[in-house]
């Protein structure tokens, strides 16, 4: 994959505090990005920060989704943590499931209110930076690919999204992020699975996601889903 990580950085799992750093490392990430960028917010250029809040609203109410594991990659500099990389990695299937908290327990309100809240907050300050006829084009391209995790692949952990800041391209970080779900679905013997766009094949395919599947929607914008079996088991 890319170069080997400075002996600086470090992966460790997500807290509530690196929400906005996570978005922050996103926004500078994909700002230029096909899919987030170009086709879901054409007039970023003139309302930049309505993408960074869109990125933030996502990663909340999916940071209180227990079936999403996020880690981040920081470095020191000036003497305080910045996050340079961060993946938002989700088990699906039965341990998905096993994940889920209790139904009582309160904290399952936490993501409905924060749904409810941006819902609300949207109308009133809107995504200018949007196409409004492509706002939910990611969000469908993941829903129409629901259909590829079932039988061999039904228990996996799925790269959702995985983004590193423009600066600490190349040098290892997202190798890092990537294997971290790679060796958990080998540890519980289930497959890794990604939906990505074509050009980002080659570096998925280093860590082992090689096995395509489908291509959920079709024309501009259009992805692949690539499995890897766990270690030791056969490629159907």
């Amino acid at each position: 994959m890319d170069q080997p990580a400075s002996a600086q950085s470090a992966l460790r799992l997500a807290s509530i505090t690196d929400l906005s750093g996570i978005a922050g490392c996103w926004y500078d990430g994909f700002f230029d990005d096909e899919v987030i960028g170009e086709i879901m917010h054409p007039n970023r250029k003139e309302h930049p920060k309505d993408v960074y809040w869109f990125l933030l609203r996502g990663i909340r109410e999916r940071f209180w989704d227990w079936r999403h594991q996020f880690v981040v990659v920081t470095v020191y500099e000036g003497g305080k943590e910045r996050i340079v990389g961060a993946a938002d990695w989700r088990r699906l299937g039965d341990a998905g499931q096993q994940r889920e908290l209790a139904w009582g327990d309160p904290r399952n309100l936490i993501a409905p209110t924060l749904s409810l809240y941006h819902s609300l907050s949207l109308l009133i300050f809107p995504n200018r930076a949007a196409d409004p006829s492509r706002s939910s084009f990611l969000s469908a391209a993941v829903d129409d690919s629901k259909k590829y995790w079932t039988g061999e692949h039904a228990e996996c952990w799925d790269l959702h999204v995985c983004g590193v800041h423009p600066d600490y391209q190349g040098k290892g970080i997202g190798k890092m992020l990537v294997m971290w779900g790679i060796e958990r679905a080998d540890e519980e013997g289930v497959s890794a699975s990604v939906l990505c766009g074509e050009k980002n094949r080659g570096f998925y395919a280093k860590g082992g996601l090689t096995e395509e599947v489908g291509k959920p929607g079709s024309g501009e914008g259009g992805g692949i889903v690539l499995f890897r079996n766990p270690m030791g088991s056969k490629t159907a």
